[in-house]
């Protein structure tokens, strides 16, 4: 499974659904819980984006840490892969499309980056089922091979809208060109969105300060996520390269 996802995002769709990666019922109760957090969110040209939500509790740390997501991750960035991100969107009923983009860090940085490798890998969990009703995420199929600056006009003779099922979850490269849906149904639309980045692109948001009681209940694989032992991590870079490079002489 790591190895197809790992394919597709270089090299085919720049996208790759993962199915029942946790259980319709675990997705019901995070969407039930970002529900009852509406007022920790921003308005986001109609959305809702609620960000830096660790703090939730072991129900999101679990998802951020999932072994099946950790995998492709180190196979992609890095076995120091690093949490960029993590965050809800909600799209309330009739909510307006979002704009077209890649994610960070490329859209911080000049156009035509290589694919490979990877700065960002996107996880987008779905929370209920996504359908072409309300709101399933907009995507080009191969654009993370398109280089250049995201082009609607383009976009739209390619784009197609990812549909899936409650506890499902659409990883993507971070050049793949999305941009969010219209919701038409009459009920809100509830996804967790987690960025993993190689460890030497800046977070896209502040994850800390973290109390003595966040840390100390840290998973192994959380810390690691967090760099929350980066000067570790520093030092075995250090040695490897050391090593590599005495080899090579």
């Amino acid at each position: 499974m790591t190895d197809d996802a790992y394919n597709d995002l270089l090299q085919g769709n720049g996208y790759h659904q993962l199915r029942g990666v946790i259980s319709a019922q675990e997705a019901a109760a995070v969407r039930d819980l970002t529900l009852t957090r509406l007022d920790e969110g921003v308005d986001q040209n109609g959305q809702i984006a609620i960000r830096n939500i660790l703090h939730w509790g072991p129900i999101i740390q679990n998802m951020v840490t999932n072994p099946t997501l950790l995998g492709l991750a180190h196979k992609l960035l890095g076995d120091d892969a690093t949490l960029g991100a993590v965050s809800a969107r909600v799209l309330p009923p009739n909510c307006p499309p979002g704009g077209l983009h890649v994610d960070y860090p490329y859209w911080a940085m000049n156009p035509g980056l290589p694919v490979d490798p990877a700065l960002m890998m996107q996880v987008i969990w779905m929370m209920e089922p996504f359908t072409e009703h309300n709101g399933g995420t907009w995507v080009a199929p191969g654009s993370q091979q398109w280089k250049g600056a995201p082009n609607i006009e383009r976009f739209e003779e390619h784009a197609i809208q990812a549909t899936g099922d409650a506890g499902d979850a659409v990883v993507s490269h971070g050049l793949l060109w999305h941009r969010t849906a219209i919701n038409h149904d009459d009920q809100p639309r509830v996804a967790i969105l987690i960025n993993y980045t190689q460890v030497a692109v800046r977070p896209l948001t502040t994850m800390g300060p973290f109390d003595d009681a966040f840390i100390a209940s840290a998973s192994d694989e959380l810390r690691a996520l967090l760099a929350l032992d980066i000067d570790k991590t520093l030092r075995r870079r250090v040695m490897n390269h050391t090593r590599q490079s005495a080899a090579s002489a």
